[in-house]
């Protein structure tokens, strides 16, 4: 049978959890590859291309306050999960993949966390803010949201994937081939993925930048993947 693809991408704020989460992952999928993200902001936003399309500078400037947060509390580093399996067809593995992110954005949510951006302040007819209230009663006075606009929360859930359907799915792997991210240079050997595992950060692929890292010595799988992953829907 042909080989299916799909991905996730644990996102900075679901690094904390990403043992659980590559063990689950790694559990009900045939073939997984790991792929370090430097630059999650970057390759976000080019995957919420149909968003900015149709939805604007609105949700351009409301999207990047989010990243902005994001960084400040998780870092700017995520985690690609290359997916590939010759069991079921295309769309079976789209299904199972969008199917299984639900369950784990619910097992592993971070409700105790999110981002608040202001946006169209220029629209604003009130002034909005926090107010924190200490046990005794007393209001300590807002350090955020206090400025004229209208305020959002984002939910932080930890890990992407595209929506269940085929084309989404190809057209978003070909956006992330085309960022050189499904490279040998990229990928997570399994020495480096147990270290990033057990102490649940992904400052240790800095490792793989120096110049006597040389990973796993034999053939370039990432290139296998790739070529595949461009012959996709031709």
């Amino acid at each position: 049978m042909k080989r299916s693809y799909s991905y996730f991408i644990i996102k900075p704020d679901g690094i904390r959890y990403i043992d659980d989460i590559c063990k689950e992952i790694e559990n009900e999928f045939e073939s997984i590859i790991y792929y370090n993200l430097d630059d999650f902001a970057d390759i976000t936003r080019k995957l919420n291309y149909k968003n900015y399309e149709q939805k604007g500078e609105n949700f351009k400037k409301i999207y990047d306050e989010y990243l902005y947060g994001v960084n400040q509390i998780f870092g700017n580093k995520g985690l690609l999960i290359l997916l590939g399996d010759t069991r079921i067809s295309q769309q079976e593995l789209v299904e199972k993949v969008y199917e299984k992110k639900i369950e784990l954005r619910k097992k592993y949510i971070n409700e105790n966390v999110g981002i608040a951006t202001n946006y169209e302040p220029e629209k604003a007819k009130k002034k909005n803010y926090i107010r924190i209230i200490e046990e005794d009663g007393t209001q300590k006075n807002p350090r955020i949201m206090k400025e004229l606009g209208n305020h959002r929360i984002s939910d932080l859930n930890t890990i992407h994937s595209p929506d269940p359907n085929i084309e989404d799915t190809i057209a978003e792997l070909k956006i992330i081939d085309e960022q050189n991210i499904i490279t040998e240079e990229n990928r997570i050997i399994p020495e480096i993925m147990n270290k990033i595992k057990k102490y649940k950060t992904l400052n240790i692929t800095e490792d793989m930048k120096e110049e006597t890292y040389e990973g796993e010595i034999g053939p370039n799988i990432s290139g296998f993947y790739k070529s595949e992953i461009e012959q996709m829907e031709k």
